[in-house]
């Protein structure tokens, strides 16, 4: 277990646009678990989450079935203790790989959230398409990226997560594509 603070490669906690209908947040410091099952293991609570979707469990930790037979963790603290001795509780069943140091984590939030990652994305984010729960991968801005959608059709939200060393990037890229909707970036954070 990795028990270094962690610093985020966004330089921002948070922007919002001038209109209040757009924010971007940084949650990098979340704690984030893979979980793989074993060959031949019994179902957990966790496995039961389908590949697609998600679920929130009482203690705040969203599971996300990311890929098929894997799932991936996201906790609002910053402390993975816990969690990571839950899993190794079940080790014959489960594979347990801390991802929290190596992952940077945003969150697009607002009315105008969809509208900003289909014009860096080539998913429709539609309600339809993508309702809420419904968790995917996709190349966002050319940064390959998992997207969780958190909010609601009145409070639309998606956790992004990618790659720690393209978190910066992303962020900046995320801040362009919401010019169109009143977002500035801050005077060296621009992309171009």
């Amino acid at each position: 277990m990795f028990n270094e603070t962690f610093l985020s490669p966004i330089p921002l906690d948070a922007i919002e646009s001038e209109d209040g209908c757009l924010r971007i947040r940084d949650c990098a410091h979340y704690t984030k678990i893979l979980l793989r099952k074993r060959i031949g293991a019994e179902d957990t609570p966790e496995t039961e989450v389908l590949y697609g979707k998600s679920k929130l469990r009482t203690d705040g930790t969203l599971i996300t079935g990311s890929r098929p037979d894997e799932w991936t963790l996201y906790n609002p603290t910053s402390d993975a203790t816990d969690l990571i001795q839950e899993y190794a509780a079940i080790k014959d069943q489960v594979i347990l790989v801390d991802i929290t140091h190596g992952r940077s984590l945003l969150s697009l939030e607002g009315e105008n959230a969809g509208k900003v990652l289909e014009k860096i994305c080539n998913i429709d984010f539609s309600d339809e398409m993508v309702p809420d729960g419904a968790c995917l991968s996709a190349s966002i801005g050319n940064v390959s990226c998992d997207l969780v959608r958190t909010g609601t059709n009145k409070e639309i939200s998606f956790l992004i997560a990618c790659e720690r060393s393209f978190g910066n990037y992303l962020f900046r890229v995320l801040v362009d594509a919401g010019r169109e909707f009143e977002m500035t970036p801050p005077i060296g954070l621009e992309l171009h």
